[in-house]
């Protein structure tokens, strides 16, 4: 059985790299009962692909390639449910991954009583996240300054989503995905609008139609900084339990190549916003996105994250990684990930900020960003 620290540094090599997957495999695996595929053809955010699990249960999202160049972590034979990953420049077995099943309600037979498909409204992160974007446009995108890592409009483009939900959407989903385990906390994003309240109110509506119907679902929001703080109380009022207030982007120069638009936010309105958030939610329940391998040195990063840690707030760190539709992106090196997980881990023991009590969304799911695990191998 791998030990903690083992499927940390593995899991960064598979979330730095992704899998190579053959596609004249694909059949074969359809042939045994596995419904595999290439990864996120759109979406929110800097994260996307296929769930695995180690054999020790550590959780991983990894990108899938059909290029062979992407990665040398290669997906081989499924041998009593788990597939072996073969590191094709050591010549030995990476690690054994056992494939997420996606859940029964993606199939088309399965719609909301509006006679919508449920896979258009949410999708399983995870084991048993159901994350959602509520509002599929972002005002950033639609003038030309969106962020370089985030396709949320893509979906629409590919009609993989609709453009906005409703509570009543998303209870029956709920329902459907609970029937199969798949639903015991949920992370809700949502593009910005050019509003004031940067779509609060649009998150309001849902989280209290959502909490009418599961008080004790734990909820998650993503939301911009905001200048009226009381929004962020009026969140928490009706439902959220935990807040993501994602800065993305340390470097303030790189910020402004990477997320032109959401740039011109000031680092100062984020540090207030997270603090009035940690007033409002408690301690461990706020968190940011921070992207790394934009170019950015380790000790630069490190110093940032903090910062941040510093204040109360839990980093989920991610390497950045390139989807479909979007620009290649830099691929970040594993071994400077791993001493990067690590520091920030060790931040977090020293600052008593701790993101395994984290009660729902990014973090408590964890597939995306290995801080969780670098956490328990400490």
């Amino acid at each position: 059985m791998l030990d903690n620290y083992t499927a940390f540094v593995k899991k960064t090599e598979i979330l730095c790299k992704g899998l190579y997957l053959d596609e004249n495999l694909l059949d074969h695996y359809r042939n045994q009962g596995i419904e595999i595929s290439y990864g996120r053809k759109g979406g929110a955010g800097p994260s996307g692909g296929r769930y695995f699990l180690f054999e020790n249960r550590t959780i991983v999202n990894a990108a899938l390639w059909n290029d062979p160049q992407k990665s040398n972590l290669v997906i081989k034979e499924n041998i009593n449910g788990y597939f072996e990953i073969y590191d094709t420049n050591n010549k030995i077995e990476h690690s054994k991954l056992k494939l997420v099943q996606n859940p029964l309600f993606y199939s088309p037979e399965y719609k909301t009583s509006d006679g919508i498909l449920m896979k258009k409204i949410a999708l399983v992160h995870g084991i048993d996240c159901l994350s959602s974007t509520i509002y599929q446009k972002c005002v950033y995108h639609g003038c030309g300054e969106g962020c370089k890592f985030c396709g949320i409009e893509l979906s629409l483009e590919n009609e993989a989503t609709i453009e906005e939900k409703n509570y009543t959407q998303m209870s029956e989903v709920i329902a459907a995905a609970k029937k199969e385990g798949r639903c015991n906390h949920m992370t809700l994003t949502s593009g910005t609008d050019e509003t004031k309240d940067k779509g609060a109110k649009r998150y309001i509506e849902l989280l209290k139609g959502v909490k009418n119907n599961y008080p004790n679902l734990p909820l998650h929001v993503q939301i911009e900084p905001l200048e009226e703080l009381s929004y962020i109380d009026d969140l928490r009022n009706a439902g959220a339990d935990t807040i993501g207030i994602h800065l993305e982007v340390l470097d303030q120069h790189i910020r402004d190549i990477i997320t032109p638009g959401k740039s011109r936010i000031t680092y100062e309105l984020y540090e207030k916003n997270w603090k009035h958030a940690l007033e409002v939610f408690g301690k461990n329940q706020v968190s940011t996105y921070l992207l790394t391998g934009f170019g950015e040195t380790s000790d630069d990063f490190i110093l940032g994250v903090e910062e941040v840690i510093s204040l109360g707030v839990i980093p989920y760190i991610t390497p950045v990684r390139s989807i479909p539709g979007i620009n290649n992106l830099p691929v970040t090196n594993p071994n400077i990930m791993v001493d990067i997980y690590s520091k920030a881990a060790k931040l977090m023991k020293a600052y008593g900020v701790n993101p395994l009590k984290s009660k729902a969304g990014c973090v408590r799911c964890g597939g995306c960003s290995a801080i969780n695990d670098a956490y328990k191998s400490l």
